[in-house]
């Protein structure tokens, strides 16, 4: 595992951040890792959703006029 230190934080922004870890019932290093991973995660979510984006751009699929998602799924379920 990494490890990261963080210098200069504002008191204030210090002080919100062990608040919330004593109420958690967690030490402030535990607090600061779980910081990091929530905005890790959303900084991966926003990614995947970039590059999923690309992917449509590139591919131009398109659905058969008239029909949808729905009954595509439907049309290979039914195909089992």
């Amino acid at each position: 595992m990494a490890t990261a230190t963080a210098r200069n934080v504002d008191d204030k922004d210090y002080s919100i951040i062990a608040a919330s870890a004593n109420e958690n019932g967690r030490s402030i290093s535990e607090e600061f890792r779980l910081l990091i991973a929530s905005h890790a995660r959303k900084l991966r979510a926003e990614q995947t959703v970039k590059e999923l984006r690309e992917l449509r751009e590139k591919s131009n699929w398109t659905l058969p006029s008239g029909m949808t998602s729905l009954d595509l799924l439907r049309e290979e379920r039914d195909s089992w």
